[in-house]
């Protein structure tokens, strides 16, 4: 069976009769002053809430009296009566897990320290009525809280649940070389009370596993290798048996179009992301992979014309039926092949005309009650319980209560504009209130080989909506999740082609009517950051400021900063990728130093904000610190520069997203207006 998924129309007012808390987004008012920065950057009144596997009671994250996250649970007739039943005096809960009907496991972060202060996640578990806390994993440099048991060390991650009925949960553990590398991964099964640790297969293995399928009894079924360099390969075991078969290998550092398991179903049938042979931009669909013939079916499951498919097998935890497919398009969704799913989704989406509504559930067919997340370009996340009986919604709280949808200043649109070569180029268009063209923010996304954007709330862009900016957002190329066409486009063009698709994007909202030319600005984090250093460089008339945070400005410099993460001889993704898709610090010395902003300084005379973690591993400090010396020694006396102390590669808190989008707003007021 072939799917081609339509996305669903984004609207730009929020319809709901059932309810007052999503309703149309009228204009504001002349007059009526925006919403304070605060509002837009504060951490969750709500977060994940979770059905039990019974479905009887409700897991979620709301603040405590201290402000700090925690962890509450509530029976699902009564979900406003929650008990809290863990927190912490100086950490935040994170994200939490049901293990089975009595116990839960969870992690934590520390919202009120930096970024670069983080100490990892830890693991817990504690039951539903708040006894028999656990700490299963330690956190890093930290002191263990729990004195009965001693936790497993930090180097342990956590995968996921079970869901067996047993106190078990998966977790990883890697096996290290002399060099502090892992050269393998293990899955084990972690006892939550008692902290025992067993092999979740004991059989042999291949060498150098990294990533595991499991099937629907959580038994290994694929296994993908990596020798180390760069070569891959995965593995299929039959049921029952201990003999490991290579399916097929591929390049792990230029893997765009490799074939990558997905999931195995409860008939042992293996479901691949691959290349669409019918695409024209090399796109990824979902497909059947007929394990003796070594070969994908010749037709998708599902397949997303225009974009990769990126998500997820939706299967149910109680019947083991695969019930749909989630994916990625404008926005994500999910495809449900289940008639009764499909039916319900309906429903919902009737009540939920203007929203994206996603269901949430483990044991969806069995249970009376569904969680869903609403949400859409002016509504932060919303959750309500729906049931199916009454084919009714409850309200169980909104995540962002400050921020309504009728204050929200900005609507977003998903087009796709020709670039001067003819390349297809996928751009996020956010519109203030009011007639255009307006001053204008070119949002330029990190990575850069990753997907950037997708339709829906976003604190940044609505604030910078709310100031009266219209906000422009390129899925350049290199961009991924657009096909490999796009991405591999994207090779060795740092500073060039990538650079002209932002220039080419800013142009076409000048042509739409959408941007006033003489009142635009480039802005960006990470890779942003650079794409910003450069805009400046190649668009003098342009741009007529930037903003640069955490934002690399050397290649070189990528390649020599000893603290950096990218560095170490052994590390495959500098030794094998960044030469082929960046450039070759010695083959390539006279693009680089061209395509370098901190090379380039003295062309840059516009005004420009910097910020710069002191932490930032990914991006260390001297690429901020010698741009903006290299600006200053070229007479450009119009740099504004921030660091952060204890942030990394971004900001943690809150106070510090405050003081740095208000640095932003004084900056686009007084370089723009």
């Amino acid at each position: 069976m072939m799917t081609t998924v339509m996305s669903r129309t984004p609207l730009a007012a929020l319809l709901l009769a059932a309810t007052s808390i999503l309703c149309a987004a009228p204009v504001l008012a002349q007059g009526v002053k925006p919403l304070p920065i605060e509002a837009f950057f504060q951490k969750p009144a709500l977060g994940s809430p979770i059905l039990s596997p019974s479905g009887k009671k409700l897991a979620m994250l709301r603040p405590s009296a201290s402000g700090r996250m925690s962890l509450a649970i509530a029976d699902v007739a009564t979900p406003d009566k929650f008990i809290g039943v863990a927190q912490f005096s100086d950490a935040d809960v994170r994200t939490v897990s049901w293990v089975n009907e009595n116990r839960l496991v969870f992690d934590q972060i520390d919202f009120q320290a930096g970024r670069g202060e983080q100490k990892g996640a830890g693991l817990y578990a504690v039951n539903a009525d708040g006894t028999d806390f656990v700490m299963l994993i330690q956190r890093a440099g930290e002191p263990v809280r729990s004195a009965v048991k001693e936790p497993l060390p930090a180097r342990n991650s956590y995968v996921g649940p079970i869901r067996d009925g047993s106190d078990d949960v998966l977790i990883r553990r890697g096996v290290w070389n002399g060099e502090g590398l892992a050269v393998s991964w293990n899955l084990m099964r972690l006892n939550t009370k008692n902290l025992t640790v067993r092999n979740l297969y004991s059989g042999p293995l291949p060498e150098g596993v990294q990533e595991w399928v499991l099937d629907r009894s959580m038994q290994p079924r694929v296994v993908s290798t990596s020798d180390g360099k760069r070569g891959g390969k995965v593995y299929w075991r039959e049921e029952g048996s201990g003999t490991w078969t290579e399916l097929y290998h591929y390049d792990m550092v230029l893997s765009e179009n490799a074939i990558t398991p997905v999931a195995v179903d409860k008939d042992g049938q293996l479901y691949v992301r691959a290349p669409n042979p019918a695409s024209d931009d090399g796109t990824m669909a979902l497909f059947r992979y007929d394990v003796a013939a070594k070969k994908i079916d010749d037709k998708p499951i599902v397949n997303l014309p225009g974009f990769d498919f990126e998500g997820g097998m939706q299967f149910d935890s109680g019947t083991k039926d695969l019930l749909g497919v989630s994916f990625e398009q404008e926005t994500t969704g999910v495809v449900w092949f289940n008639k009764d799913m499909k039916a319900i989704q309906e429903a919902i989406d009737k009540q939920l005309p203007a929203t994206n509504n996603m269901i949430s559930c483990g044991r969806c067919l069995e249970h009376e009650n569904l969680v869903v997340m609403a949400t859409s370009d002016i509504q932060a996340p919303v959750y309500f319980l729906y049931n199916k009986a009454a084919n009714k919604l409850k309200l169980l709280g909104q995540s962002m209560p400050q921020l309504k949808s009728t204050d929200m200043a900005g609507t977003q649109d998903f087009v796709r504009i020709k670039a001067r070569d003819g390349m297809s180029i996928p751009v996020y268009v956010t519109k203030p209130k009011g007639k255009g063209p307006f001053p204008t923010i070119a949002l330029i996304h990190g990575g850069p080989y990753v997907r950037g954007n997708q339709w829906g709330f976003n604190p940044a862009v609505q604030f910078l909506a709310s100031r009266g900016y219209a906000v422009i957002e390129p899925e350049f190329r290199g961009s991924t999740g657009y096909g490999s066409k796009l991405f591999r486009a994207g090779w060795k063009q740092w500073g060039l082609a990538m650079q002209d698709d932002m220039t080419d994007a800013t142009k076409w909202a000048i042509a739409q009517g959408i941007a006033d030319p003489k009142r635009i600005a480039i802005a960006g984090a990470s890779y942003g950051g650079y794409a910003t250093m450069m805009g400046l460089v190649k668009e003098p008339e342009l741009y007529r400021a930037g903003i640069n945070w955490v934002g690399v400005t050397d290649i070189e410099l990528m390649y020599s900063i000893g603290w950096s993460d990218f560095m170490g001889a052994d590390n495959p993704w500098m030794k094998y990728g960044m030469p082929v898709m960046i450039g070759d610090v010695s083959k390539d010395a006279a693009q680089l130093k061209a395509t370098s902003p901190l090379q380039q300084a003295a062309r840059i005379k516009q005004p420009v904000l910097m910020a710069y973690g002191e932490e930032d591993y990914r991006v260390p400090l001297p690429h901020g610190t010698k741009m903006r010396d290299a600006l200053l020694a070229s007479g450009n006396k119009n740099v504004e520069w921030v660091q952060y102390p204890g942030e990394g590669h971004g900001w943690m808190l809150t106070k510090n997203n405050i003081d740095f989008w208000g640095r932003v707003e004084r900056f686009l007021d007084k370089n723009l207006k």
